[in-house]
């Protein structure tokens, strides 16, 4: 899913349902270029969140809420076009 080209909620559920099920809390980039990316260190070990344009957690449930996924979208799209570096969603902690 891409911020820059055609965002959507939709594209977002799909990215985070097809996340691992067995993690229940993860961790969301997005890179400079808009490319939304969940778990990359479990991809490519020992990857620096801090490397990718922002970075957050999200909880593996969030895309059964409806309401939640609509926040979660509009906050990554707000802070896409900001230039946020770490956001806070839902209650977990800023990330460091």
């Amino acid at each position: 899913m891409n911020l820059f080209y055609d965002p959507s909620i939709s594209a977002l559920r799909q990215l985070v349902d097809s996340s691992d099920k067995s993690v229940k809390v993860h961790n969301v980039v997005v890179d400079f270029d808009g490319e939304v990316i969940i778990d990359p260190e479990m991809k490519y070990e020992g990857i620096a969140l801090n490397r990718f344009k922002f970075h957050t957690k999200i909880s593996q449930s969030i895309s059964k809420n409806a309401k939640g996924m609509k926040a979660l979208f509009e906050t990554l799209l707000e802070a896409y076009s900001r230039g946020e570096q770490a956001i806070q969603l839902h209650g977990l902690k800023r990330a460091a």
